[in-house]
């Protein structure tokens, strides 16, 4: 399943946990096509992680000071690696 978080704050504990409970045992990954400095990861990542009772693996581009790479190949290759780890088996 994949579950599309629109809104963070306030933050959608009893949805969430909604949603998760009719997916016992499931990976839970957070993923955000933003480098791992920008986006909603450092906001969410100890709120999914208590919902879940254990750490969340993250999937996005490396950290960086730009949100774009400025080549298209270099875009399509990290955009490429972002959907496969996303769906890679644990």
């Amino acid at each position: 399943a994949i579950v599309r978080v629109e809104q963070i704050a306030p933050w959608p504990a009893v949805e969430l946990a909604g949603v998760l409970a009719r997916h016992p045992g499931a990976t839970v990954r957070w993923v955000q096509e933003e480098p791992a400095n920008m986006g909603a990861w450092t906001f969410v990542r100890d709120r999914l992680a208590e919902l879940v009772g254990q750490p969340v693996a993250r999937v996005s581009r490396a950290e960086s000071a730009s949100p774009a790479t400025g080549s298209q190949t270099v875009h399509e290759r990290e955009q490429h690696a972002l959907i496969d780890a996303a769906f890679a088996t644990p």
